[in-house]
């Protein structure tokens, strides 16, 4: 065996379970804080669900597609894997986003004078929404049951407004209705924001308020990268695959693919991370990077009687179908795409796409798809498309966005005519089960008590799945960093005795004693 389990010297320091977007974050934190970590990951490549593909010129994107600009954590390891450079702003037109509506594809208000025009609203949600900052806003009384996302938001601006525009954008974020998230749980930054200052609106000025005279008095954080608006959205130039595959580098023999674990436990000196082979591997710090669905079997594994971990369990995930369409001979509506409201009676007019929305790719970043073509990504309930496969699919795809095309023109004066149905020349599907955890209702106070009780039950053992601190981008690179961090201080005497940061000075991989044989990757 390549590696001994008997010698606490030879203990890595950590092993980080999941080489998604966390645990990439995590162990690359870990190797420049100068801990020795072994990433294990089951599958073929590291990032999860995020990366990028390529289909005859085009870019597709597996997962996510853009991130905010005011994304500070991802900007920041951009910057530490020397890939700022590669962020690249959104184009001028994605600030433009579509809701589809009554048969047309109309375009979300951008401001007070398009909010008052905007046929989406009637005249009494408009009145409700603009009377939000004149009612103070009052949180539950302490100890009551978390409410509904939808019944916090229609407190303050009403069911119509709440359902048809925070229905349709908690759809193109979770995949989920608005009445299964919890307010707290799943927004939990905008019920702060509303709690503290009294309102939704009170909260955005005075937000508003505080960057401004952070950016007067000089004391706003400057973020790497390409200086921006706070409405841009940035990525990379060959789409987030830059990111995964800088942290790949970056970890180099640290990290050992197709590796599933099939058991962990406690060993000598901390935890012991068994492989479908048998073979043991034993570090002081054991962090579980993956989804609730498999960190549960696992942690079932080590934990005491006592200890209730049923709350993961519980926890129900999306099932995404993205269906990736590059196209010759289908012009977009100049926009960053569009969503569905969920509307029961719209659902079943033959009008309304059946789709959760439709991103329009190739307006979003330059180079997604080759000069006089467009790309798209339409989003998919699982279910609904469970018995469609190949050309099936994408024909559904492209009838699909062949009615969010005949909305747009039905309702913008001069859209261009389309003279032929939009020909597909690349695509590719990607199909997600499990891959959006649901933040319901109590999600949040339940997983603060089941990690207050690991950290009792279980020292030396953490917890970082999507379920736990946001399912963005920049929160699971946050995420992924502050467990870093907690474990670099429970082994702060080690980083000490090592010589403090070596790690950032050492080239990148180079091994250590005690290191996992080549068959596995080295530790290091």
């Amino acid at each position: 065996m390549p590696f001994s389990t008997g010698n606490t010297a030879d203990l890595v320091d950590a092993i980080v379970i999941g080489a998604g977007l966390t645990g990439l974050s995590c162990a690359h934190t870990l190797r420049q804080r100068g801990l020795r970590v072994l990433l294990l990951e089951a599958g073929k490549q590291v990032g999860g669900v995020v990366g990028t593909m390529e289909a005859g010129g085009f870019l597709f994107e597996s997962g996510p597609n853009t991130v905010p600009a005011s994304a500070l954590h991802l900007r920041a390891a951009a910057e530490s894997l020397g890939i700022a450079n590669q962020l690249v702003t959104s184009k001028p037109e994605a600030k433009r986003r579509f809701l589809f509506q009554d048969g047309g594809l109309h375009a979300l208000p951008s401001g007070p004078g398009s909010f008052l025009k905007t046929p989406l609203l009637s005249r009494r949600a408009k009145r409700r929404v603009m009377g939000e900052p004149f009612r103070k806003y009052v949180p539950p009384p302490k100890g009551a049951p978390e409410p509904t996302f939808e019944a916090f938001l229609t407190e303050r601006i009403g069911s119509e407004a709440t359902r048809t525009l925070a229905g349709a954008f908690v759809r193109g974020v979770y995949a989920a209705e608005i009445e299964d998230l919890g307010s707290t749980s799943a927004f939990p930054r905008l019920t702060a924001l509303c709690a503290e200052h009294g309102g939704l609106v009170r909260g955005m000025i005075a937000r508003g308020r505080a960057a401004r005279k952070a950016r007067k008095d000089g004391t706003a954080v400057e973020a790497p990268g390409p200086r921006t608006s706070p409405t841009d959205l940035i990525s990379f130039t060959g789409g987030f695959g830059v990111l995964t595959d800088a942290y790949r580098r970056s970890l180099k023999d640290s990290v050992s693919l197709s590796t599933p674990i099939q058991e962990i436990d406690r060993g000598p000196g901390g935890w012991r991370a068994v492989l479908e082979s048998g073979e043991a591997l034993s570090c002081r710090e054991l962090v579980l990077a993956v989804p609730a669905p498999a960190a549960s079997p696992l942690l079932a594994m080590c934990a005491p009687e006592r200890l209730d971990t049923s709350a993961l369990d519980r926890i129900q995930h999306a099932a995404v179908t993205a269906v990736h369409l590059g196209l010759e001979g289908a012009p977009l509506p100049p926009g960053f795409g569009y969503l569905v409201p969920p509307d029961e009676a719209a659902r079943r007019d033959p009008r309304t796409p059946r789709v959760l929305g439709t991103l329009f790719v190739s307006n979003i970043f330059g180079g997604r798809a080759p000069s006089g073509t467009s790309s798209i990504t339409a989003m998919f309930r699982g279910g609904d498309v469970a018995d469609l496969v190949g050309d099936d699919l994408v024909d559904r795809a492209v009838v699909e966005l062949e009615k969010a095309l005949i909305g747009y023109e039905a309702v913008t004066p001069g859209a261009p005519e389309r003279k032929t149905r939009p020909r597909v020349v690349a695509s590719r599907v990607q199909r997600w089960t499990n891959v959006i955890p649901r933040y319901a209702p109590g999600h949040a106070a339940e997983m603060t008590k089941l990690v207050a009780s690991l950290e009792r039950a279980l020292p030396g053992l953490h917890l970082a799945g999507s379920y736990l601190g946001g399912v963005s981008v920049d929160d699971r690179i946050r995420v992924g960093k502050e467990t870093a961090e907690r474990i670099a201080e429970r082994l702060a005497h080690l980083s000490e005795l090592r010589g403090g940061a070596r790690d950032k000075r050492a080239p990148e991989g180079a091994a250590e004693p005690g290191a996992v044989g080549s068959d596995r990757g080295a530790a290091s």
